[in-house]
């Protein structure tokens, strides 16, 4: 995250109401959450009242990236007799916050999903130069696949995996470019082949070898300036690399089929600064244009490199906010609306099958991410109240579709859609949910307003309220 930031940074009313889903949208879409500050790096407390507040938004998902040298044993040289398959041959305390991440969200119905990436420990990379240049460079794809077959026998219970994080930005994977013969040549898709195919073999020899797995977790911007070594690459140069669509490195070879099971990515729109209507450059990959990684995919998949329609996962997005953040932030309810739409255009999608929200509260420091539901003091935004009931209202000829989803339900359920002609809110139909709390409802009149009313148990009552297009 912090790297999209310094690109950007670079870059510079009575009616008719159909409550089914439409065949060509998602019923069963999953709610992915990511917080690693609260999760995993400020304490027990700070855990704890997290996963509270996500098990009561109607999160499935916990979606936190594993730092590989955070948990293996430091230094220069890997330490005499480390079995690096093995999770008792790492230091036990660093494996402690994982532990206490992962029995939380699953004793709180939550699913796991891990992913093990970057900073790599100093013996584990294949370059010379300061720790810092090691902490991501050239990581050894044997050492991993070791890394990876600890991580899962350390937790048999995960069944749920995302290969690395944002190997086409510099600051989690490098070399991204080299000078060979004078020419620019793309290293890092051959880098992160290998630990994807390095992660899978650890996967299978640990018992893991069924579960959902997922590569490219790309993020969705490049750029064509800054030193090679760390450049960001665009994701569609990326991906069609990784999968020997364009000239890469290591593409000579022959190429067995990928077995992952679906495709991360993160769709942010100029770093959560943009619409999630914006399609960015023609190089980039947002949720308006995913299509560009449909075709990517579908490529790859008639050359036998993936299995055909391939899953997608949105498992990192979120929208900045001013305030904090008064160069990219929006208004405070706009990030709101767009959360909303954003939900909304990926529900659409029937190979869609995740959606997901970074951060529940901002980062303290300027230079962060500011794409929470809460203030980094606690208090929340208008769209703690979005995320947890989204409603979207979008035209439909003289008509309107209302769309909506109860997070927290559990289960189908009824909810009052309502609309204000003018004389205030009347409910003009109880549309039962889809067991994932999806709604779509279509009116054949407009009103000024629309309104979403749940009464969820013990009386508890979650209502919002929108307008066309807000």
């Amino acid at each position: 995250m912090q790297a999209m930031r310094r690109i950007v940074l670079a870059a510079a009313v009575a009616a008719s109401l159909v409550s089914a889903a439409p065949a060509v949208a998602s019923r069963t879409q999953l709610s992915v959450f990511e917080d690693d500050r609260l999760l995993v790096g400020s304490g027990d407390a700070a855990r704890e009242q997290a996963l509270d507040e996500m098990a009561a938004l109607g999160v499935d998902v916990v979606h936190t990236v594993v730092g590989w040298g955070r948990v293996a044993p430091p230094g220069r040289k890997r330490p005499k007799g480390f079995d690096g398959a093995d999770p008792a041959s790492y230091p036990q305390e660093r494996w402690a916050p994982y532990d206490a991440l992962v029995a939380g969200a699953q004793a709180r119905g939550m699913r796991v999903m891990l992913a093990p990436a970057a900073p790599i420990p100093e013996w584990a990379s294949g370059c010379r130069g300061s720790a810092k240049v090691k902490r991501t460079c050239r990581p050894n794809p044997t050492h991993f696949r070791r890394f990876v077959e600890a991580l899962a026998r350390r937790y048999p219970s995960v069944t749920m995996w995302a290969v690395w994080n944002e190997p086409n930005q510099g600051s989690w994977l490098s070399p991204q470019y080299e000078l060979r013969g004078g020419r620019k040549v793309a290293v890092s898709p051959d880098l992160y082949r290998g630990l994807v195919r390095g992660a899978l073999k650890g996967l299978k020899a640990a018992g893991h070898g069924r579960d959902e797995v997922l590569f490219g977790e790309t993020a969705p911007l490049g750029r064509t300036t800054g030193a090679l070594r760390i450049r960001p690459m665009p994701p569609k140069d990326f991906l069609e690399g990784v999968l020997c669509l364009r000239p890469a490195a290591g593409c000579d070879a022959p190429f067995p089929r990928l077995a992952v099971t679906a495709v991360g990515h993160h769709p942010y729109a100029r770093g959560g600064s943009r619409s999630p209507a914006a399609r960015g450059s023609a190089k980039e990959i947002t949720i308006a244009s995913v299509s560009r990684l449909k075709s990517i995919l579908g490529r790859a998949a008639k050359r036998g490199r993936v299995k055909r329609n391939l899953p997608i996962w949105y498992t990192e997005y979120g929208l900045q906010t001013n305030p904090p953040d008064t160069i990219f932030g929006v208004p405070l309810d706009r990030q709101a609306a767009w959360i909303n739409q954003a939900d909304w255009m990926a529900w659409r999608d029937p190979r869609v099958k995740a959606v997901a929200q970074y951060g529940l509260r901002d980062d303290s420091h300027s230079d962060g991410f500011q794409t929470g539901l809460r203030f980094a003091d606690g208090r929340a935004k208008p769209a703690l109240a979005a995320y947890k009931l989204p409603i979207w209202v979008s035209r439909r000829g003289s008509g309107v579709t209302v769309w909506g989803q109860v997070r927290p339900a559990t289960g189908t359920t009824d909810v009052e859609v309502q609309a204000d002609d003018g004389a205030g809110f009347t409910t003009v139909q109880t549309v039962t949910t889809t067991s994932a709390g999806f709604l779509s409802a279509k009116l054949p009149t407009r009103a000024r307003q629309y309104r979403l009313r749940w009464a969820g148990p013990g009386g508890a009552v979650l209502s919002r309220v929108a307008e066309v297009g807000r």
